[in-house]
């Protein structure tokens, strides 16, 4: 007992005798302060890069040199809360320019979160505590080191640090580029997201996670402005719904017996892919002689921009409403895909594997026109299996497999189904839950790189099983639509670069005794 008295008293003294140097060692604070505003800071992103698949945009933050020269001048009670508002403003960054979201739709769909998968709350939490931690070290920064000479040395330092790596990016700059970068030109901002990485790429120091957010505010603003164009002039966009049923009949002049079935597939990161090898292994599926014998086979491409729910948009109401479909009034969306089947006798039904409040699709699935939607507690209590992944969903083959099911019935009316997939979402499980093969020595890109090959097996395994789906018994003649809804977002620009930052590929299967002359 004494022993345990003496070995408290030893850690107390030992704690006392350390508080005391923390107040009086000024040399310690100093490169407290400047590790918290280089390094320390940027420990939030780091991690968050590595659980959630963030772009890569550079090592170090250069709004936290900012904030650190401020910090000298301003009480800790007030650099604490810029100093969490900057992390949140940086992860938010990298969010929004990850997954093409406006920094609304990002703030307004939070509660995602809780249907992530066990892992990413893991990684949600210990980005949460490590921002707790480097919170605390900013309040216990004493305020000694803004005054004199200490300031001036720690000034120096940041100032130091963010000169030599903005010399080290313009090395990088002018090495993949072959000029040096003209701020002043409208496209120099986008000319490091085109550019063929080279050595200097992933070392790349400084990213402005501010000015990034301000333009992806600006692009949100002119999109605004698109919308509100819209509403008094609705301009069509291509689509790969639209031609596909025009080119099936589908109209008012068609009697209700006659009217196929429409499946819609929005296939999660499907993007067009530069090695035409890899591009034709995943329409392959549907380019076999059984599905070649039942369906004309239509391929192409169409425009994308935005998100997922931009690409339903595009596919639903052929228009760029993109995000306003949340908010739309009835009378924007009457000319809306589900709507106008609706009104020719079609049952409208929307799948999708994640919870229905992403994206509000509960609210506004309803006001498009669809009559029925299923998510994933609708799918769990049918007994249909979950995946994990990105999100914690139900699984993209057991709901293909369920509409396959519900396609064989013969229910009176013609069906519109529209399936939003969940499993290919990124970041992706490595290796993907699945037994079944689909060899990444199809081609080169897929062999070398590990990223690729574990995306490529989620998106052929849902093309797989659509044309296991139409290749099957049904009882009535099926329009199929498979497109994706965007570029697979990869956190790695060399990755990201590798496909079309404007078009996404489609594959149309027409049942040939309902196809007219395509136009």
């Amino acid at each position: 007992m004494g022993t345990a008295r003496s070995s408290i008293r030893a850690l107390l003294r030992s704690v006392l005798r350390w508080s005391q140097r923390w107040k009086t060692d000024g040399a310690f604070h100093q490169l407290l302060f400047v590790l918290l505003y280089t390094v320390f800071a940027n420990l939030p992103f780091w991690i968050a890069s590595r659980e959630f698949g963030f772009l890569h945009d550079g090592l170090f933050c250069i709004e936290f040199l900012l904030l650190g020269l401020l910090a000298l001048f301003v009480p800790a009670w007030l650099a604490s809360p810029l100093l969490l508002f900057t992390i949140a403003a940086d992860l938010a960054c990298g969010v929004c320019r990850s997954y093409f979201l406006s920094i609304r739709e990002c703030l307004t769909n939070l509660g995602a979160v809780r249907s992530f998968s066990t892992a990413r709350m893991l990684g949600v939490t210990v980005v949460v505590l490590v921002t707790l931690m480097v919170l605390a070290v900013a309040a216990l920064t004493p305020a000694a080191v803004s005054r004199g000479r200490s300031r001036r040395r720690v000034a120096s330092c940041l100032v130091a640090f963010g000169v030599l790596c903005l010399l080290f990016d313009l090395a990088w700059f002018i090495r993949t580029t072959g000029h040096f970068p003209n701020p002043f030109h409208p496209l120099e901002s986008r000319v490091l997201d085109a550019v063929k990485p080279g050595y200097f790429s992933d070392l790349r120091l400084l990213r402005v996670s501010g000015a990034r957010l301000a333009r992806i505010e600006h692009e949100y603003l002119d999109l605004r402005k698109a919308v509100r164009a819209f509403q008094s002039n609705s301009a069509p966009v291509p689509s790969a719904a639209a031609p596909a049923l025009r080119a099936a009949g589908v109209g008012p002049g068609m009697r209700k017996q006659d009217l196929p079935n429409v499946v819609i597939v929005l296939v999660e990161s499907w993007g067009s892919s530069s090695d035409p090898a890899a591009a034709q292994a995943l329409v392959a599926p549907f380019l076999q002689p059984e599905i070649e014998s039942r369906y004309q086979v239509l391929q192409g491409d169409v425009p994308f921009y935005g998100g997922t729910v931009a690409g339903e948009a595009r596919e639903l109401c052929g228009t760029d409403i993109g995000y306003h479909l949340l908010n739309a009034a009835p009378r924007e969306l009457a000319g809306c895909l589900p709507g106008r089947l609706a009104a020719l006798g079609y049952e409208t039904v929307a799948v999708h594997g994640m919870d229905g409040h992403m994206f509000d699709r509960i609210g506004w699935y309803r006001t498009i026109g669809f009559g029925q939607q299923l998510f994933h507690d609708d799918f769990r209590q049918q007994g249909l299996t979950d995946c994990l992944g990105a999100f914690i969903g139900t699984c993209d083959t057991a709901i293909s497999g369920w509409i396959g099911r519900r396609l064989a019935v013969d229910r009176g009316n013609p069906q519109l189904i529209h399936w939003v997939t969940l499993n290919s979402h990124l970041p992706v499980l490595a290796p993907p839950p699945f037994a079944a093969g689909y060899p990444c020595g199809v081609a080169p890109s897929l062999a070398s790189s590990a990223p690729l090959c574990f995306w490529y097996q989620l998106v052929a395994n849902v093309q797989r099983s659509v044309a296991q789906v139409a290749m099957g018994k049904l009882a009535r003649p099926t329009v199929f639509v498979i497109v994706g809804d965007h570029a697979p977002p990869f956190a790695d620009a060399e990755l990201r670069n590798r496909f079309s930052a404007k078009n996404v590929p489609y594959i149309v299967l027409l049942p040939r005794r309902a196809t007219s002359s395509p136009h």
